[in-house]
Parts: C-alpha cells; structure tokens; sequence
C-alpha cells in the first residue's frame, strides 16, 4: 500500500492512522504547494488532485479522508480505529460524517474567502466562517467533556478528526477550548507516532 500526503495538510489524519494501523506499506509526500498534487503523474493516481489518497494492494485508489480511515480501520481491526462493536462504529461513522461536512465549510472559507466570493465580499465571507469555525469548536469541547476519547474509552479515527481541527484552529491562530487541546496531547503523546509528527513539524 502506498499512501500519498502533504506535510501540514489535512491529510494527517490519515498518515497518523495509517501508522497507527501498523499496516505494510509506505507513505509518500508531495508538495501541494510546489503544485505536485497537479503533475500528469499523480493526477493518474488521484484525478481530483488532492490528498490523502491510498493505493491499496490490488491497484485500486481510495480518496477522500473519511474513506480512507474507514479502510485503514477495516484493514487492521486490532487497532481499534474503527471498533467492531456496531454501536461504536456507527458512533466513529457519526463523527467522521460531521467532521466531513463541517471541517471544510468552516476553515476553509476563513483561511482562503477569495474562493469564495469576490475581493469586496471577502471580509464578510471570513467572518461568517470563524464564526462558524467557533461553534464547531464549542461543539466539539462539549462532547468531550468527562471523556478521553470521543467514542468509547480508546482512541479511534474520530479522535484523529477531532485532533485535525485543532490543527487548522492553529493555521487561522486561534487557540482552541482547553478540552481539546488535553485530547490532542494523548494523541500526541504516543510514542508510535514520535516521528511521523516530527516530520509534519509538531513538537511533541
């Protein structure tokens, strides 16, 4: 397997599952902003031009963060990143459908409104988003309150989602609620993941 990503990017949930996971294979970086997701080459492999992207062993190219979790999660069930409890995973399912649709609406406009709208609009478009960007965080630190985790009491990919949010809390310079910052340290702080956020560029 082969899974393709971008340092500092949204792809990291799925690089930090994929070592998790423990699975064979190999990641590998290209630079979104040197515009090597937009090469005839990887465009082959991902026609959309983005990441994560895994190509599996038989060929085949999954995309899209959530699908990739999912697969990553199936593909090595001991570690628990999508439990096999049906009432569990439904609850993993749940978050990474919410963090699917709401992480994108809200950071995305806040860090780049000229994609949204024209210059003279900008302004607006940036605050309607951090205003949204605010109540997922809110949100999202009332789940956790009295937890570790966010389903059950180990981590699974919908912490990974919940960590990621905090990741681009802190590309906009926002400082995210307490709660969640005591959640991405236990991630943080597992000694599997030492290098993989070394090489993203965390301080662990």
């Amino acid at each position: 397997m082969i899974l393709y990503v971008s340092t500092r990017s949204s792809s990291l949930a799925a690089r930090l599952a994929f070592v998790l996971a423990g699975l064979p294979g190999e990641v590998r970086e290209i630079g979104l902003r040197a515009g090597e997701s937009r090469t005839p080459e990887y465009l082959a492999i991902n026609p959309k031009g983005q990441v994560p992207a895994l190509v599996l062993d038989n060929g085949e190219t999954l995309t899209e963060t959530a699908a990739i979790l999912l697969a990553i999660g199936e593909l090595a069930p001991q570690s628990g990143l999508i439990p096999t409890d049906r009432m569990a995973r439904w609850r993993v399912m749940e978050w990474l459908s919410w963090y699917a649709w709401n992480a994108p609406r809200s950071f995305l406009p806040a860090m780049m409104p000229s994609m949204f709208g024209p210059p003279q609009v900008e302004n607006q478009i940036r605050e309607a988003a951090l205003k949204r960007v605010e109540g997922l965080l809110a949100h999202v630190e009332v789940a956790l309150t009295g937890r570790d985790w966010a389903v059950g009491d180990h981590l699974t990919a919908a912490d990974l989602c919940i960590a990621m949010l905090t990741v681009f809390a802190g590309f906009l310079g926002i400082a995210p609620p307490d709660g969640m910052m005591a959640h991405r340290a236990r991630i943080f702080a597992l000694p599997s993941l030492a290098d993989t956020l070394k090489a993203e560029g965390f301080a662990t």
